[in-house]
């Protein structure tokens, strides 16, 4: 799979779930406030993941699995890369504000 799509992927399974979570949930699952009133930081998602770089495709990036490997061997050109995103689970957005009724946003 190529990087770019790994990665999209991840986030919005993650986030997706965590907005479907809230909605279904019968205590708060990341609140956009604390019961002191302050915003609670970002989170971060973190990758760390091994790349193979693809001669075929002029350079592009793919992830790597255990199961990736032909005939059991390791591709040639390994890369590792640790990266991480920052998320707000608890800001709202146009697509998800049902539980942030006290919040504004554009």
């Amino acid at each position: 799979m190529k990087l770019n799509e790994y990665v999209k992927r991840t986030l919005l399974e993650i986030t997706n779930g965590v907005a479907e979570a809230q909605k279904e949930a019968l205590l708060y699952i990341a609140p956009d406030h604390a019961n002191s009133g302050k915003a609670i930081p970002a989170q971060h998602v973190k990758f760390d993941m091994v790349l193979q770089i693809s001669k075929e495709n002029e350079g592009e990036l793919h992830v790597v699995s255990k199961h990736n490997s032909k005939n059991g061997s390791p591709p040639e050109e390994l890369n590792r890369l640790t990266f991480r995103v920052p998320v707000y689970f608890q800001a709202p957005t146009k697509k998800n504000d049902s539980h942030f009724l006290h919040s504004k946003h554009d």
